[in-house]
């Protein structure tokens, strides 16, 4: 008879059926939502508390995605109804009441649209704008047919052709403002990294001539900060030919 054999005691107390942290419907206990974080609180488990903290990350991407794409999505729809108000307001620019009325809406576009990212601005610009394209291109249809009954109506042809120029005009910068979007989020990007890399630069350069200072007054050494510098430099390439290496 072999001298080795396989056990099992399992834990103490322990049932069958019975789970330490789970009750029998599926729920957790107490001590299990301690373990596994459903309380709201950091789980015990470090396997299960990474996972709470990269479902905290994504989550947290995700709310803000949605929160721009709201933000997107609002400003698109008072933009049209800035753009509704000002046809009616052009219809008939005695009426101090319409007039008023596209103040404020256009007001409140200009706040909604402030609210986006520079990209984003360039898609709720490209929606507004075709969409106030299609306006006056369906006021330049109407006054189509009344100039087709009337063919020698010149101030029929004059509204028209002012219609249909409006209508070119709003569909090309309708069709660019993506890209112009684009662009300026590109640009403001740049600037943002140039920026954290100078301040960088001088923070590193503020510490490396403090430190050098300090080492040499206490340690009677003459240590200058481009000795530091090119120190560190040596350092960073090593730590990329590594990299390769590895």
């Amino acid at each position: 008879m072999s001298e080795y054999y396989l056990a099992h005691h399992g834990i103490k107390g322990q049932k069958w059926g019975v789970r330490r942290f789970q009750n029998s419907n599926g729920s957790y206990t107490e001590a299990g939502k301690k373990r596994y974080g459903r309380d709201g609180s950091i789980s015990l488990n470090p396997v299960t508390a990474y996972a709470q903290y990269q479902n905290y990350k994504v989550d947290k991407s995700f709310k803000k995605w949605k929160k721009g794409a709201a933000d997107r999505d609002n400003a698109i729809e008072l933009g049209k109804k800035a753009n509704e108000a000002h046809r009616a307001y052009m219809a008939d620019k005695s009426n101090k009441e319409l007039k008023k009325a596209y103040k404020d809406s256009n007001r409140e576009y200009k706040k909604a649209l402030g609210k986006n990212t520079a990209y984003r601005k360039g898609t709720v610009r490209q929606e507004v704008g075709a969409d106030r394209a299609r306006k006056y291109l369906t006021d330049a249809k109407r006054i189509k047919k009344q100039l087709d009954a009337d063919p020698g109506n010149k101030e029929l042809a004059k509204q028209y052709n002012k219609l249909m120029r409006q209508h070119d005009v709003e569909r090309a910068r309708a069709r660019n403002a993506q890209a112009v979007g684009a662009k300026r989020s590109r640009r403001i990007a740049a600037m943002k990294r140039a920026a954290t890399m100078s301040v960088k630069a001088a923070a590193t350069a503020a510490v490396i001539g403090v430190g050098t200072k300090v080492a040499n007054d206490h340690f009677d050494v003459n240590i200058s900060s481009a000795d530091v510098q090119s120190a560190i430099n040596i350092g960073k390439k090593a730590m990329r030919m590594a990299s390769y290496l590895y």
